[in-house]
């Protein structure tokens, strides 16, 4: 197989260059893109760590020397952690600095004890093999659990293919050194001399690993912006475009399998008094204070929006009007018995109840709601209405 791979290109010097371009792809996107800057930055550092041993490595067999091995395993333990750190702030997973910051202690003590004379070359070589071998099955688990979790099983277990064979193939030369003890069986081979096929296989790895990297990075930036597009700035709720969107699925549901809903529309009272009275930044508190009472008032199933302004509206699958209306009127209990700022009247709302036996379109029935919002405060504000129904079109006729 080497001999139909091999070639007159230095394949060392081909990793070299791959390791320094995608370096430089990170730092643009870090820099001039401003895309998820720190995970930009961890990887374009890994990437440079990463050439870095490429070059130590390159020189084991012009230099005989064990100490310049011992750093390009060191530095290589390096480009691992930056690779693992990157991969925690992009998939926003809890950092472990703990772990890490044993590990790197440990391995530049055991380097030390190495150019002091205490440990062997080889004792030390294979220790940060293994501390290499620990980090990379630790990050490959914890992307593929990411992603499965983001995506699915399927997706994450094909974006992890390349670490879990960089994971195979250094378990093979730690298997390969505890078996032959030889001091030319490096962590990583990283000169032309090695097998030309596992230098390709190398590159490959590389190559594959920051192209997933990317991918990641443009899907959570995808995420990311769809969830600006549907949520609210300011309260963190559904908008009202993404609330129209749940009611248009909602009501289809309910013309095909007859699966009731409601709505309850509601309005912060003399909203304009408070922006007046006590400032547009105190406006904003009354709001993000009300939607927080909201979302801790209804189920995990109900969906809760802002519509615009001091107007919010829920979504109670499975609920009559009836039933809306005692959730409105538990609601406005809430907001009505907890103080949003010291040293100020409570706040109070008004709401108006539908539920979608009442219509024949998502757009009455949000019409519907709204003129029993009106009602309720044309009826003293601080209390709930329930809509009545439209009358059929044959019965008007």
């Amino acid at each position: 197989m080497d001999s139909y791979l091999s070639t007159s290109i230095d394949l060392s010097k081909v990793n070299i260059l791959i390791a320094v371009f995608f370096c430089l792809c990170w730092l643009v996107i870090a820099k001039p893109l401003r895309l998820y800057y720190q995970s930009s930055i961890r990887f374009s550092a890994a990437n440079g760590f990463f050439a870095l041993s490429l070059v130590l490595g390159a020189q084991q067999y012009a230099f005989a020397d064990a100490n310049l091995w011992v750093v390009a395993d060191l530095t290589l333990l390096i480009t691992l952690v930056m690779y693992n750190l990157a991969l925690r702030h992009l998939l926003v997973l809890p950092s472990d600095p703990g772990v890490i910051r044993w590990l790197i202690l440990g391995a530049a003590s055991l380097a030390i004890l190495h150019i002091l004379g205490v440990v062997s070359a080889n004792y030390t070589s294979l220790t940060l093999l293994l501390m290499a071998l620990f980090m990379l099955i630790t990050t490959a688990w914890m992307k593929y659990r990411a992603l499965a979790t983001a995506f699915n099983n399927g997706i994450g277990a094909i974006l992890s293919i390349s670490d879990m064979s960089l994971v195979l193939i250094v378990a093979i030369k730690s298997v390969m050194w505890m078996v032959d003890q030889r001091e030319d069986v490096i962590a990583i081979p990283l000169s032309s001399k090695n097998s030309p096929t596992l230098m390709w296989v190398y590159i490959l790895l590389i190559i594959f690993i920051n192209v997933t990297a990317v991918g990641t990075t443009v899907s959570r930036l995808i995420i990311r912006m769809k969830h600006l597009a549907e949520h609210d700035q300011l309260t963190g709720l559904l908008n009202r475009r993404a609330f129209e969107v749940k009611l248009y699925d909602y009501f289809a549901l309910y013309q095909r399998y007859n699966m009731p809903f409601s709505i309850v529309m509601l309005d912060i009272d003399h909203f304009k008094k408070i922006n007046d009275r006590y400032g547009h930044a105190s406006g904003d508190e009354a709001i993000v204070n009300t939607a927080r009472i909201f979302k801790s008032s209804v189920r995990q199933t109900d969906i809760v929006a802002r519509f615009g302004g001091e107007e919010f509206i829920i979504l109670l699958p499975g609920q009559n009007a009836t039933d809306a209306l005692e959730v409105a009127n538990k609601i406005g209990h809430a907001i009505r018995t907890t103080a949003w700022r010291e040293d100020t009247p409570p706040l109070t709302v008004s709401a108006g109840c539908a539920d979608v036996t009442m219509v024949n379109s998502q757009d009455k029935l949000l019409t519907l709601a709204d003129d029993a919002l009106y009602q309720a405060k044309r009826n003293g504000r601080d209390q709930c209405v329930i809509a009545a129904p439209v009358k059929p079109m044959a019965a008007q006729a």
